[in-house]
């Protein structure tokens, strides 16, 4: 795989990587200013059906996967590969990431991993990019799974109020990146989200006030901003709140699973919008944005489900 040359910012980038899993091989991708760190892990079975590609959302890292991919039986035919987005996490970067940097870096990686076509897997940010990507590169996805996508007619109330506040976000980060430029930069905890979620789901248990916390620090900026600094977290805000791309422009096969108890997105009008695209079915599970987090097995049922339906006699791409 791939690597690039060291520089100053080594440190964080070692100290802020995720857990490799057994077998997992770590790479880096030199791209626009940018050291992306992200990993393969090959099939056990040779050759692989195909290969997943797994994208994060806002504030988080390449962590986020690593429950899934131990406990899935895809890794079993299907190569996995994950990565921490431009500006998280080990993939340092001071410069501004937008969807259209994060599609390139993805495609960058298809290129490095020899790849011609994947399964891409995204959740939240992590599902905007893979919208976008999917109508900017349709001829590299074999297919889409959406996690909660913030797709823009599916929006609560809440998330709407957020949304209008795109333009004080781009002067707040503006002004975060001014003082970046004089050398004032905090120094970032590690964050191991697998740690995190053992947590979170003995609050969930617990529910009532325990589960409002739970909610609460999921939700909470000033938590977020322990594992990322300012800047790329306001960008993450903005770009998160991009316009959704036109149903017509997402054409391969696609899964969305909605959140039936949802924080940012409603289900009913999740489920028009899915039914407005060209080859596409939705699932809900109970949670409110975090369902990795709160119902893991239930995510990895229906997404191991739809792909042995829709891709068990997939070539390797």
């Amino acid at each position: 795989m791939s690597t690039c040359s060291c520089n100053a910012d080594d440190d964080e980038r070692s100290r802020l990587a995720y857990r490799l899993l057994p077998g997992e091989q770590e790479a880096w991708l030199q791209r626009k200013g940018a050291r992306i760190h992200w990993s393969k892990l090959w099939a056990r079975q040779k050759p692989p059906q195909a290969s997943i590609v797994l994208l994060h959302g806002a504030a988080s890292n390449a962590s986020r996967w690593e429950e899934f991919i131990e406990a899935t039986p895809l890794k079993e035919n299907y190569d996995i590969i994950r990565q921490d987005l431009r500006g998280h996490a080990s993939s340092v970067d001071r410069q501004k990431a937008t969807i259209e940097e994060w599609c390139g870096d993805l495609e960058s990686i298809f290129e490095a991993a020899g790849l011609k076509k994947a399964i891409v897997i995204g959740h939240s940010l992590g599902a905007q990019i893979a919208m976008h990507f999917a109508a900017r590169c349709r001829q590299r996805l074999l297919g889409l799974v959406l996690l909660d996508p913030l797709v823009d007619e599916a929006l609560t109330q809440k998330a709407k109020v957020m949304k209008s506040r795109l333009p004080l976000l781009r002067l707040l980060e503006h002004s975060v990146r001014l003082v970046n430029a004089l050398g004032i930069r905090r120094r970032l905890q590690h964050q191991d989200l697998k740690a995190m979620d053992a947590c979170a789901r003995h609050k969930i248990e617990r529910g009532g006030k325990e589960l409002e916390a739970f909610v609460k620090q999921y939700s909470s900026a000033l938590e977020d901003l322990k594992y990322i600094h300012a800047a790329a977290y306001l960008r993450d805000m903005i770009e998160v709140g991009r316009e959704t791309p036109p149903t017509e422009a997402i054409s391969c096969p696609t899964l969305v699973i909605g959140a039936s108890a949802g924080t940012y997105t409603n289900e009913a009008a999740m489920q028009g919008w899915v039914e407005k695209l060209a080859c596409a079915q939705m699932v809900g599970v109970q949670c409110f944005h975090w369902p990795l987090t709160e119902c893991p097995q239930d995510v990895s049922r229906v997404i191991e489900e739809w792909i042995a339906g829709r891709f068990a006699q997939a070539q390797h791409a």
